[in-house]
């Protein structure tokens, strides 16, 4: 809504995140889809648990990105065209914004928004009921949306759709200024920031086998 985005835009991010995002991500882990932020965590885990490759590691990360990046334009260009979220300037301000940050400015967004993802995916992973997984998703990935981080994945949707309505972004500036940082950064975070401390503190990280 534009009047709540110019009055309040806290509570606008607020309400988007709480209704948005987090939907997508419940999607995901109940059924059974790649999510490559997610994946950054739970595939470097299963690598250094010595329960896969880095080769099965390169090859998961690969497609589960194209895999995302693929279905994100499309559903992009779903959106536009059908006109399914109205033709609020929304998109095109929340593009041209990611897109005018400086690289480590969108590099540590990137890392502190997949910390929160990958925590929630991390805690749904514990939890048996729908409900609970819902429960474990539904607070980091609000709080995410409401701190206007960056997550790579949503931003294979928003910038696209913000450039197909009218955008003054380059196909350049949208990999160059915000996906690859963003991407890196969110790599980061949950590979290091999640599973690097979960991993050293239950896990076989950095332990001999005699440990």
């Amino acid at each position: 809504c534009p009047a709540i985005a110019e009055a309040n835009p806290g509570l606008q991010k607020i309400i988007f995140g709480a209704f948005g995002l987090p939907f997508g991500l419940i999607m995901t882990l109940v059924t059974g889809g790649e999510l490559f932020t997610g994946n950054t965590a739970l595939v470097t885990a299963a690598v250094m648990e010595g329960k896969t490759s880095k080769k099965d590691l390169m090859k998961n990360w690969v497609a589960s990105y194209a895999g995302n990046f693929v279905g994100s334009l499309l559903l992009a260009f779903l959106a536009f065209k059908s006109g399914t979220l109205g033709t609020a300037p929304a998109s095109v301000a929340i593009a041209t914004a990611k897109c005018s940050l400086p690289f480590e400015a969108s590099f540590v967004r990137g890392i502190l928004c997949n910390w929160l993802v990958c925590m929630a995916v991390y805690m749904a992973s514990g939890c048996a009921s729908l409900a609970g997984k819902m429960v474990a998703v539904w607070f980091p990935i609000s709080a995410f949306v409401a701190l206007g981080l960056d997550h790579s994945v949503a931003n294979m949707f928003i910038i696209p759709l913000g450039i197909m309505r009218g955008a003054q972004i380059s196909v350049g500036d949208f990999l160059v200024k915000n996906l690859i940082p963003v991407t890196l950064g969110n790599i980061v975070g949950g590979a290091l920031c999640v599973m690097g401390i979960y991993g050293t503190a239950f896990g076989k990280w950095f332990k001999t086998k005699d440990e």
